[in-house]
C-alpha cells in the first residue's frame, strides 16, 4: 500500500489529541511555551528560557538584570502577540527572573 498522505509534525498531532481529550488549559500553556522563541525572537530567545506556566502567568528566567528590565518594557507587547497567535486570552501576566 502506497504511502500517500505527508506525515504531520508532532505539535499538531499534539494539539488535536489535546483537544479532543479536553486538555484545553494545558495545550493553550503547551502553545504558550511553543510560541516563545517565535514573539520573542531568536535573540531575545538566546537570553531567555520559559520555566513554566501557572494561571495564565508565564514565567521566565532571563540572563541577567539588564534583559530582565528591557523584556519588562516589552512585556505587554509580547503578552498580546502571544495571546494573538494562541487565539485566546490564556497570558494574564510574565514574571521574569
Amino acid at each position: 500500500m502506497p504511502y500517500t498522505k505527508a506525515p504531520n509534525r508532532f505539535e499538531v498531532v499534539l494539539d488535536a489529541l489535546y483537544g479532543e481529550l479536553h486538555f484545553n488549559i494545558a495545550a493553550e500553556e503547551f502553545k504558550a511555551i511553543r510560541l516563545w522563541r517565535e514573539v520573542v525572537g531568536s535573540h531575545i530567545a538566546r537570553v531567555s528560557e520559559v520555566e513554566k506556566i501557572v494561571d495564565g502567568i508565564l514565567h521566565v528566567k532571563v540572563k541577567n538584570s539588564a534583559w530582565r528590565n528591557e523584556l519588562t518594557f516589552r512585556k505587554q507587547s509580547i503578552i498580546h502577540q502571544l495571546n494573538h497567535r494562541i487565539g485566546s486570552p490564556f497570558v494574564r501576566d510574565i514574571v521574569f527572573k
